[in-house]
């Protein structure tokens, strides 16, 4: 929660979250059904109110149309955010595709320094809560620390594994039972480029 938000009731602050998280991932933001789906509310009035609430303090703004009816729900001084292409969770695959999009990001959800999001592909980091079809905010650096997520490249091939260190190798280690650990040999072209700092997954999957 920012400091400018204080003044919101729990479910006011978990309407706000859902409209800026689903406007940033899709450019437009949720209808009041959708809302209320994901609040698990059963009628409109209770979402209508929460939403009065955050347009009379300033949060929200009021446009015609179904989808354009939160469109002030971004902040103003949004970042712009890569979204490069998928990364494999499963095997070693082809290094990520180029940049395909951009998502506009509150910038207080975002690690310092450059950013960027990929899309999962494969299931072997599911028992991290990262599935197939997930988006994850990668935070750019060339190092991390044992423990870690990361996106790393080997031999020119990319994946998404916990980086792990087994005596004097580092490894990279699945979230998931029915795939192996990849040991990185002496003489790989092994290199980080970036640590998982967060997963958004789109409304719907």
């Amino acid at each position: 929660m920012t400091r400018q938000e204080k003044n919101l009731s729990p479910r006011q602050q978990e309407a706000l979250h859902f409209i800026r998280n689903y406007t940033a991932q899709t450019g437009y933001p949720p209808t009041l059904r959708e809302i209320a789906a994901h609040m698990e509310i059963r009628g409109l009035h209770a979402v209508r109110k929460h939403l009065e609430a955050l347009m009379a303090k300033g949060y929200l703004t009021r446009e015609k149309g179904a989808r354009t009816l939160f469109a002030g729900s971004l902040p103003p001084d949004a970042v712009p955010v890569p979204v490069l292409g998928r990364v494999a969770a499963g095997g070693l695959r082809e290094s990520p595709e180029d940049h395909t999009k951009t998502w506009f990001v509150d910038p207080d959800w975002l690690p310092e320094g450059p950013s960027f999001f990929l899309r999962i592909r494969g299931d072997s980091m599911k028992d991290a809560a990262i599935l197939d079809g997930d988006y994850v905010l990668v935070s750019s650096r060339p190092d991390a620390e044992p423990g870690e997520i990361v996106v790393a490249m080997i031999d020119g091939e990319s994946t998404v594994k916990r980086l792990s260190r087994k005596g004097d190798r580092l490894v990279l280690s699945p979230e998931n039972s029915a795939y192996p650990d990849i040991p990185i040999p002496a003489d790989a072209d092994f290199r980080i480029t970036g640590v998982v700092v967060g997963v958004i997954r789109l409304p719907g999957r």
